[in-house]
């Protein structure tokens, strides 16, 4: 198997990149005391990752199947190196290698249909989950015209902020769970919502909305140096499919 590592212009990019996260908070919305350095450094928190797929790469399967699971960047499929039998994906992050998951859900889809329905396994041999990295990328369209409007973040780790991850051995996390690991700031809501708070502020504030796409996003090495390292990934469940083995991804449409 090859690595890919990210074009040398669009690792500059990426590179030089500090996109804002805008920090409203709703009235009586729990946010914690203090607010990771980190945020607001994002480099992929703005942007519309569809833009990085290929067609070729986001057309369904087969019908009731899905889209797989693209990789991008230097996101690759891999073995478990604790088990060689069982299929994993993983990515190297330096300075300048960013790694994506991405699934295309087109036409789209409520929010609430992603109840117990985004999961994660992940392992790290040595790096933690500082600077925002890994997270979930939910691509929301808030007044369902078909265009992207802003991701909701939902960070790993059994903490807000991504704090709490394992180190040494697989974790495997429910990303809908209770944890307030859910950051809304760039639709308008909280910084550490649970997934329900997350769930009604989306349905109520745009009765339209709809999902466009999910993405499992790694991209913080740059200027978080604990997010720095090899991360393997399993079992990522994003909707109706779960990636289990190499062939539920895809890349450059094959």
């Amino acid at each position: 198997m090859r690595k890919k590592f990210l074009a040398p212009r669009l690792a500059g990019a990426l590179a030089a990149a500090a996109l804002v996260v805008v920090l409203a908070t709703p009235s009586g919305q729990a946010q914690l005391s203090i607010t990771p350095e980190w945020v607001g450094s994002l480099l992929s928190g703005e942007a519309d990752l569809a833009a990085q797929s290929s067609p070729s790469s986001t057309q369904e399967e087969l019908p009731g199947l899905g889209h797989k699971f693209e990789l991008l960047f230097a996101m690759m499929d891999d073995q478990d190196p604790q088990n060689l039998t069982n299929d994993v994906i993983s990515v190297l992050t330096t300075p300048t290698t960013i790694g994506v998951a991405y699934r295309n859900t087109p036409p789209g889809f409520k929010i609430a249909a992603l109840d117990h329905q985004i999961n994660l396994k992940y392992y790290f041999p040595m790096r933690t989950c500082s600077g925002g990295s890994p997270r979930v990328q939910v691509g929301i369209d808030r007044n369902g015209d078909g265009s992207f409007d802003g991701n909701a973040f939902g960070y790993v780790g059994h903490a807000p902020f991504g704090t709490g991850c394992i180190t040494g051995e697989w974790d495997i996390i429910d990303m809908t769970d209770n944890v307030g690991r859910w950051d809304l700031s760039q639709l308008g809501g909280g910084m550490t919502m649970t997934w329900d708070q997350a769930e009604a502020f989306i349905t109520t504030g745009f009765p339209n909305h709809r999902v466009v796409y999910g993405s499992l996003v790694d991209d913080s090495c740059s200027f978080a140096p604990g997010s720095c390292g090899k991360a393997y990934y399993d079992l990522f469940t994003y909707e109706n499919r779960t990636l289990e083995q190499d062939q539920d991804t895809v890349r450059n449409g094959r």
